[in-house]
């Protein structure tokens, strides 16, 4: 628990202090009374402002993947587990990022959107959660931490450029081996029923018409269509870079509907759906980390 003076709360101090000088130097009781005034509502101030922000749970669910350098959609949770008091004009801050919460009565929670950025790659404990408030008469702003310990995986920065084309409506050159392959995984040679595929597969004509959902099936949809070797970046590029590359990679892939195969240190990992999307960046945020 601290405190931080407000400039209102210092001229308040200064002016019951002056009040008190006044009242000893002219022993007058109305003067008394008014800083025994003064003095009560100081008091009141440091408890209610104590007691607002006493008996808080904190919690903090990831609603987006978090990537490195930007920033990324979290969902804060805030529980008042008093029985009669609520708390008031919250303030938590997490990370250096503020949200703030109007009232939250008794026995309720809150639940908002915050947004988090991060500045590495790996693992990130979100130790403590900062709440204040200056309430009730801003005298005084009275802090707490409360502890978080929530572990999370940052996945790495995205690159601004990928090892393969496979962006569609990308401008960028591309080596004939890359069109080839593009060209190939456009072809479509199979229609089946659906199974957890990426959304973009979905034959929606289909759809409408029978009212089933079904995937479509391309001629490069196989194992060998499309392999990164993530040996192969690293000799091209630093190891952070080629990690942003191999980012950008997977993410295009997956947003192409390609499939693709990535193999690191004897890993493979065949990218088709949204987990085995997020394993292979996973493992590419705990590289060497």
């Amino acid at each position: 628990m601290g405190i931080r003076f407000t400039k209102a709360g210092v001229i308040y101090i200064l002016l019951t202090i002056f009040m008190g000088f006044s009242a000893i130097n002219t022993n007058n009781n109305l003067v008394f009374l008014v800083v025994s005034f003064m003095l009560a509502i100081m008091g009141i101030s440091g408890f209610l402002g104590k007691a607002n922000i006493e008996k808080l749970n904190i919690r903090i669910y990831p609603i987006e993947d978090p990537f490195a350098k930007r920033g990324s959609r979290f969902l804060l949770e805030i529980n008042n587990s008093k029985k009669y008091l609520p708390s008031i004009l919250l303030k938590t801050n997490i990370k250096e990022h503020e949200a703030t919460s109007i009232i939250l009565k008794p026995l309720s929670s809150i639940r908002q959107e915050t947004i988090l950025k991060f500045d590495r790659r790996g693992k990130v404990l979100l130790g403590d959660a900062m709440v204040s408030s200056p309430i009730p008469f801003n005298f005084f702003v009275r802090y707490k931490k409360y502890p978080i310990n929530e572990e999370i995986v940052v996945f790495p920065e995205i690159g601004e450029k990928s090892f393969f084309n496979l962006n569609k409506n990308s401008d960028q050159d591309t080596s004939s081996t890359n069109d080839k392959v593009t060209m190939k995984l456009e072809e479509l040679s199979n229609i089946r029923s659906y199974s957890n595929d990426p959304a973009k597969r979905i034959f929606w004509k289909q759809f409408a018409k029978t009212g089933e959902l079904y995937t479509k099936e391309y001629t490069g949809d196989d194992s060998e269509s499309l392999r990164l070797h993530f040996e192969d970046i690293l000799k091209l590029y630093p190891l952070e870079e080629a990690i942003r590359i191999a980012t950008k990679t997977i993410l295009e892939a997956y947003n192409n509907s390609i499939p693709l195969t990535f193999i690191i240190t004897n890993e493979t990992y065949n990218v088709k759906t949204d987990a085995d999307k997020r394993s292979a960046l996973k493992r590419l945020a705990l590289y060497e980390n």
